[in-house]
């Protein structure tokens, strides 16, 4: 879930005029031990083993199926449209939490086209990526940046997250199912229930990993889509929410020059800074 995790800091480009102050919450844990002659070896290996026991028993099994089966599945298909209507909390300065709302769609061609618009009270972005190149188009900033793009929406991702510290909005769609999936960052997993999302039939399941907790409502039957996510961040004691409600079509209908972009008139080009040279994420 690092991507979502990253969007949830707003990281997604650094092309808006967006200056909200917000509280940056550092928690800093700070661990006394008493180390006792070479007793301490073999306390640490006891600790670890006990913790594995109680992290193993807390993953429940049926949880982590289904989390599977849906990254499998979205592993399986090669053109899709999905819309994401999200609130997204930010905590200012004084611990109070203000709301924000948006509208995320993005349309994909697997395994190298790949459209993203934007819309929220914040900002309004497009992501056009068309197999060579990559595109973020600002629009209240009327500006844009390309750069040279990887041959897959996957290595894209990667790309743009370990050069220019970009997390793409709903990337973590492109990661269950893949060596990336962060599953084993697990912590608990749970089954919560059966569930309705917009008068669909879903498994409400429960997740918690370091500084996170977060909730999936997955599709049952033939389509183990996910409907609905939340997290929780964990770091900040006001525990700020993100919230997403999906929306899918399994047969879009697009052609190739929805992945291409056109710069309208007026709007100029900026440079997409590589933060990897500087050491900064």
């Amino acid at each position: 879930m690092l991507g979502i995790l990253a969007a949830l800091a707003g990281t997604a480009a650094p092309l808006e005029e967006e200056g909200d102050t917000m509280r940056v919450s550092i928690s800093t844990v700070v661990v006394a031990m008493l180390v006792i002659g070479g007793s301490v070896a073999l306390h640490q290996e006891e600790l670890t083993a006990a913790q594995q026991e109680v992290t193993n028993a807390a993953l429940d099994k049926e949880a982590l199926t289904a989390l599977d089966r849906m990254g499998a599945y979205l592993r399986t298909l090669q053109a899709f449209q999905v819309e994401a209507v999200t609130s997204t909390e930010h905590v200012l300065e004084d611990g109070q939490k203000v709301l924000f709302s948006g509208v995320t769609t993005l349309v994909a061609r697997m395994p190298d086209r790949l459209l993203i618009e934007e819309t929220s009270d914040r900002r309004e972005r497009s992501y056009i990526y068309d197999g060579k190149q990559f595109t973020v188009y600002a629009r209240r900033a009327r500006s844009y940046a390309t750069v040279p793009a990887p041959a897959t929406i996957a290595l894209l991702a990667d790309v743009l997250d370990e050069k220019f510290s970009l997390n793409l909005p709903l990337e973590d769609l492109f990661r269950w199912g893949g060596p990336k999936a962060q599953t084993k960052a697990l912590t608990s997993a749970m089954y919560v229930g059966p569930s309705q999302v917009g008068g669909i039939t879903c498994g409400h399941y429960a997740f918690r990993q370091e500084g996170l907790d977060w909730q999936v409502w997955i599709q049952l039957g033939d389509f183990p889509l996910p409907r609905k996510f939340v997290l929780t961040t964990l770091t900040d004691e006001a525990r700020p929410q993100y919230v997403a409600t999906y929306t899918w079509n399994l047969a879009p209908s697009f052609n190739d020059g929805a992945f291409a972009f056109v710069a309208p008139s007026g709007v100029g080009r900026v440079k997409m800074v590589e933060t990897s040279t500087t050491g900064e994420k």
